[in-house]
């Protein structure tokens, strides 16, 4: 019933948003995944990750913290790929497809949002 009311601008813009970012963030992981199969590269991958998660938990904002326990955790589980190829495949591909999921599913609600603002 609530689907034939206008939605606020503000909400579907943040669904927006959250659908592009959460489905580009899901492909990085995919990817990254993929690449912690090339032994040296994986392993400057996850030093650099973790390098890149310190930095972005040292800033001022939130997300920029939030950001950064993500690349610091994603960096992790890449070094940790060293010793538990599994384990930490498992994980990231999971992740990666779980954020795709959730932007698909932001996105959708976008494209309805748009459309009930019509």
């Amino acid at each position: 019933m609530s689907d034939n009311y206008p939605v606020d601008a503000a909400e579907v813009k943040k669904q927006g948003m959250r659908g592009v970012i959460s489905t580009g963030a899901g492909l990085g992981l995919i990817l990254f995944n993929s690449l912690l199969r090339i032994p040296v590269l994986g392993w400057i991958l996850g030093g650099t990750m973790i390098v890149l998660g310190i930095m972005g938990f040292l800033g001022r904002k939130r997300t920029d913290k939030n950001t950064g326990k993500v690349l610091m955790g994603t960096g992790i589980l890449g070094l940790a790929s060293i010793f538990f190829k599994g384990f930490s495949g498992l994980i990231l591909g999971a992740s990666g497809i779980g954020l795709v999921g959730y932007g698909i599913f932001n996105l959708v609600k976008f494209a309805k949002g748009l459309k009930s603002r019509s």
